[in-house]
């Protein structure tokens, strides 16, 4: 195997550095949008609705970008390290994407494009606010970044065979049903996020090019309005793509929970015959689950229906089983250093659990009849997202500075920060999971009663949130700007 010498470390951590800043500083200026999508509907500013629903798409799209940034910098990095990788390709990802985000930019902030991120046929075509041309960049920007995904992906996935021996070797085939004797070869079977890695670029070739598809379906129509889609065709392709895509930023951001929690833990998380199957299981299920989207779609195939329902209990079996009660047991009785990175690593997995939990209530079908359609949608997706993926994206930030720099934060600036990210959050997504089982509608820029009074509350946890993610920030650089004296001296 041939691995990378130091000098192409360095400049590796310059290409993963890249990815992460960029991600994680989309990630904040759209917290900061959704901060103030929230005081709309609380009633405490006067948005116009067009510059609303113009908002909360350039909010849905953008978030899942950014932590897919994050996942793919700190992945591309961590495989790097097992086999070096060509530079010039992942630089060659990271450029589409920033121009599909540019794209995007365009068609929501001059253009208003305001469809969702769903952008589901025929909704972006029918009784428009905005000019055409917004629609076809919006439409132009999603297809740049599934471009670099799929560089990205396929990177990944080259990388990831030829490290391990094609596929028998990357997903521990003989690791499992011959344990003993693969023992006795000597082989090294892959480290654990290398699964995240094989299975983000399977699933991820998948999912874009059902994204692909649908895409350049949807540009001809814009092109030559006469060309006319399928409805649930353009459903079920939006919703593989989009619900995969979204799913994988956090199987991506578990491989920094599989780096560095161990590091702080003085312990070493092994890839066992168990942990193998159990990515064996994610592969197919991240891949399946898509369909409780489609519940409501009388005319889908009731087959579907029942897949969609298994796959997504059958989903959350592996990680709540494997990884997050794995990362307790690593945790339990080691010598654990607490600082920023193992804070928010560790945090990140209750998170992960939490907004697992609500998926799955809201994947139950009889629940689904009355949840689906509220904002218990996205309490539970941005439980995942903000107090799952976010919080592992900013653990191996963390982490990266605390090593290199040799310094950690002080006990106040973790309690500022847990107190702000967490006790914030935690506040904002409850007011999302109150209002939904109180059947407020989502996607409505003026919510019905009682839907604005927990607005005003969780308002007050997104400016908290909002406080902490600066004091993070502020942290960061300091610590950053250590590292740099460091090196200097």
């Amino acid at each position: 195997m041939t691995t990378a010498t130091a000098l192409d470390r360095a400049g590796s951590r310059t290409i993963m550095w890249a990815y992460l800043v960029t991600g994680i500083s989309l990630f904040g200026l759209l917290a900061l949008v959704g901060l103030a999508m929230r005081a709309e509907q609380a009633g405490w500013i006067n948005v116009d609705p067009g510059l609303f629903y113009a908002l909360m798409t350039l909010h849905g799209a953008g978030m899942i970008t950014a932590m897919v940034l994050c996942g793919m910098g700190g992945l591309w990095y961590l495989m790097d390290g097992e086999l070096a990788l060509d530079r010039g390709i992942a630089w060659a990802a990271y450029v589409l994407i920033v121009l599909g985000v540019i794209g995007v930019l365009l068609s929501v902030l001059p253009g208003h494009f305001g469809a969702a991120w769903t952008f589901l046929y025929p909704l972006p075509f029918v009784g428009a606010t905005w000019p055409n041309w917004a629609t076809g960049a919006f439409l132009i920007g999603v297809a740049l970044v599934m471009l670099g995904w799929i560089v990205w992906c396929t990177q990944m996935l080259g990388c990831v065979l030829r490290a391990y021996g094609g596929f028998r070797g990357a997903l521990g085939w003989d690791l499992v049903f011959h344990h003993r004797a693969f023992e006795q070869s000597g082989r090294r079977e892959p480290p654990p996020f290398a699964f995240g890695a094989l299975v983000t670029a399977i699933d991820g070739l998948l999912s874009a090019a059902a994204g692909m598809l649908v895409g350049v379906a949807l540009l001809v129509h814009w092109i030559d309005p006469s060309v006319a889609l399928d409805p649930l065709w353009a459903k079920n392709l939006t919703y593989f793509f989009g619900h995969t895509f979204a799913n994988l930023t956090i199987y991506m951001a578990i491989g920094f929970v599989y780096a560095a929690l161990p590091r702080y833990a003085n312990r070493e998380w092994h890839t066992s015959p168990v942990l193998a199957v159990a990515w064996w299981a994610t592969l197919l299920f991240v891949a399946t689950a898509y369909f409780h989207h489609l519940y409501m779609d009388f005319v889908q195939p009731h087959a579907l229906q029942y897949v969609g329902e298994v796959a997504s209990y059958l989903a959350a079996f592996p990680p709540a089983v494997v990884t997050i009660f794995g990362g307790a047991l690593l945790v339990y009785r080691s010598p654990l250093r607490w600082t920023m990175g193992s804070m928010f690593l560790y945090a990140g997995l209750v998170g992960w659990l939490i907004g697992g939990i609500g998926a799955l209530i809201d994947a139950t079908v009889p629940i689904n009849l009355s949840l689906h359609n509220t904002l218990w949608v996205p309490a539970h997706f941005h439980t995942y997202l903000l107090e799952g993926v976010a919080l592992f994206v900013l653990g191996w930030i963390f982490w990266n500075l605390e090593t290199r720099s040799g310094q950690v934060s002080s006990l106040a600036v973790r309690w500022l920060t847990g107190i702000g990210i967490f006790g914030g959050g935690a506040v904002l997504l409850l007011g999302w999971y109150v209002a939904g089982a109180a059947s407020v509608p989502r996607r409505y820029a003026a919510q019905p009663d009682p839907g604005p009074a927990i607005a005003s509350w969780a308002s007050i946890g997104a400016i908290v949130l909002c406080i902490g993610l600066i004091v993070c920030a502020i942290e960061a650089v300091r610590l950053a700007r250590a590292d740099e004296v460091e090196v200097a001296a």
